[in-house]
């Protein structure tokens, strides 16, 4: 049994990764498939300068509430910090979320704690857009 895997193990290696890139992948698309049947929309505030290597990765960070629970994810975008912009996130899942930087928030009336439907929005929105934003994500 040995001589069998040291015999194959590059290619047991290879197959193991294969497999684990494909979950992740495959767990992403459903998950922005899922922001996208599933959208609720909210307020995100980017709390960082853009950073090359941290914790978090590399971009910006951006925290939102969604039910008085925080989230926070950086994003590779190089946006102002203290700004707000429009985020869609998955209702059920808020973790799946897509900041949507060509929608910048200024003034924000208060926001729903679950969020905003599409037709409750403060300021209009190209639905079309967004849809392509999230499903290029």
């Amino acid at each position: 049994m040995n001589k069998i895997i040291n015999k194959n193990f590059h290619f047991i290696l290879i197959s193991i990764v294969i497999v684990v890139i494909g979950y992740w992948y495959f767990s992403s698309v459903n998950g922005l498939r899922n922001v996208s049947n599933r959208q609720k929309y909210t307020t995100a505030l980017v709390v960082s300068d853009w950073h090359h290597k941290n914790t978090n990765g590399i971009g910006v960070d951006y925290e939102y509430f969604v039910n008085n629970i925080k989230y926070a994810n950086t994003i590779n975008l190089d946006l102002k910090k203290g700004q707000k912009y429009l985020l869609v996130f998955d209702s059920i899942e808020p973790l799946n979320n897509v900041i949507l930087d060509i929608y910048p928030i200024y003034n924000t009336s208060k926001i729903p704690l679950n969020g905003w439907k599409i037709n409750e929005l403060p300021i209009k929105v190209d639905t079309t857009k967004i849809n392509n934003i999230i499903l290029e994500k």
